[in-house]
């Protein structure tokens, strides 16, 4: 999974969790030690780590982030609350219109397909629906918006907003914002 983009503006508990998801490798260790660091975390072994470079002995690397995370008293994270904690970064981001719905949603579709888990497993089969649906009608696929009054596009922004709405209550049952 280490091709996705993991955006620099993460926290370092999202980065956390894109690390136990495999979105960064143990090369980007220094940076999520400095992300801690800009968090108010302090530790002897952070602050060595932060100023290692992501070309160092990746042993190292990795033998700091573990005697870090013990100094601080952080627990690895497990993959689904890992999971939830990456997409709860992107609904955020999709639902204070940093990124459009759908194409947001579509890296939500990417980062789950990635894993084990399913979206029932956490409780977005209706955001996948409404992502579906917009992908059908985009696609020239099933014709939704026929009969309902509304034009391709008027369906998609509609849809988009119905997402962005499902989202929002998702992030809400979740301890999102």
């Amino acid at each position: 999974m280490r091709d996705r983009y993991v955006p620099p503006t993460m926290t370092l508990v999202q980065k956390l969790s894109a690390y136990t998801l495999g979105m960064l490798s143990d090369k980007d260790l220094p940076d999520i030690a400095l992300t801690g660091l800009d968090e108010g975390y302090d530790s002897p072994s952070l602050r060595i780590l932060a100023g290692y470079r992501s070309s160092d002995n990746p042993f190292q690397l990795k033998d700091y982030f573990e005697k870090a995370l013990m100094e601080l008293g952080i627990a690895e994270r497990n993959q689904r609350d890992s999971l939830i904690e990456i997409i709860k970064y992107y609904a955020d981001q999709i639902v204070h219109k940093k990124l459009d719905p759908y194409l947001g949603f579509d890296q939500i579709d990417k980062i789950l397909l990635s894993t084990q888990f399913e979206y029932r497993d956490i409780f977005l089969d209706k955001c996948y629906v409404d992502y579906i649906s917009i992908w059908e009608v985009q696609n020239d696929g099933l014709q939704l918006h026929e009969g309902s009054g509304l034009t391709k596009d008027q369906y998609i922004e509609a849809t988009k907003n119905e997402l962005i709405s499902n989202l929002r209550q998702w992030l809400t049952e979740t301890g999102g914002t």
